[in-house]
């Protein structure tokens, strides 16, 4: 079963020039799915205490694995959506102007976690996210993603379906 397979690429979306990846064909499919979970989950090499998913489809890759790996989850947030005060912050730039996301910060210390998100473009959500959960007091163990869509040359962070642009 080849992953790309159930990835549609869309033309012109959100705007002119943009080629969209659109994964919910793969969410759709129970057996793609599956097998996307298993192999995100062969890239982490130690089970953690923690999988950080990155909102939004972040969550659904992150729930599957941790459920997979049987260790919990905690979510990176955008600014304002999380209710407590105990929050951490990062904020970034972005094409057209800068985002902030945000974690609860951990009650102990030197638990782990592994980083997830669906797609890798240029990397800055991921790279805000890793600066997030370490401020948040987190040991980083790695981070990965379903889909590169080929924007970036660093080929460091693993992924199970690549494009190159």
């Amino acid at each position: 079963m080849n992953l790309k397979d159930y990835i549609n690429s869309i033309p012109d979306f959100p705007k002119k020039g943009i080629l969209y990846r659109d994964i919910q064909p793969l969410l759709a499919h129970p057996e793609a799915f599956k097998k996307a979970v298993h192999q995100l989950a062969e890239l982490i090499p130690v089970t953690p205490d923690f999988i950080v998913g990155i909102e939004s489809r972040g969550f659904v890759f992150a729930t599957a694995l941790a459920m997979h790996l049987n260790c919990g989850i905690k979510l990176v947030r955008k600014k304002g959506k999380l209710p407590n005060a105990n929050l951490v912050s990062e904020t970034y730039a972005l094409e057209y102007g800068t985002d902030t996301l945000e974690m609860v910060f951990s009650e102990s210390n030197n638990q782990t976690c592994v980083l997830v998100d669906d797609v890798l473009a240029t990397g800055g959500t991921l790279n805000a996210a890793e600066k997030v959960v370490e401020k948040a007091g987190y040991v980083l163990l790695g981070k990965l993603c379903l889909l590169d869509i080929g924007l970036i040359q660093d080929k460091t962070i693993p992924c199970i379906i690549r494009y190159e642009s």
